[in-house]
């Protein structure tokens, strides 16, 4: 505490202790890894919306969203690998790599044209 006279004064913050300390920790280290997997749900939602899109021969604005997708699960992936390879909220970052994977279209048309033929 810094005193600079008897009528103001300013604290300073104060660490915090026991399982306040390990929750605030353990939050701020995982966020990585949670943010990749909120992006990965929101690219597989728009995936959804794009495959919608097209059902109805909106085809344009599915291959925008299809390419907006592509490169957004791209993205939350390698922010999965980070998270797990750097400790950063790991079973997030691990469920991240899933969800990016099944949202992504393209890697999604190889693995159904491999099962088709």
């Amino acid at each position: 505490m810094t005193v600079e006279n008897q009528d103001s004064y300013v604290d300073e913050p104060q660490p915090l202790a026991g399982d306040d300390a390990e929750t605030a920790v353990h939050g701020a280290r995982s966020l990585p890894g949670q943010v990749a997997v909120v992006a990965a749900g929101v690219f597989a939602v728009l995936h959804g919306i794009a495959v919608g899109r097209a059902a109805v021969g909106d085809y344009p604005t599915a291959t925008a969203l299809a390419w907006t997708v592509i490169v957004g699960t791209v993205a939350s992936l390698l922010l999965g690998v980070a998270a797990v390879l750097l400790g950063r909220g790991r079973r997030w970052g691990a469920l991240a790599i899933v969800l990016s994977f099944a949202a992504n279209p393209f890697v999604l048309s190889r693995i159904f044209g491999l099962f088709g033929g």
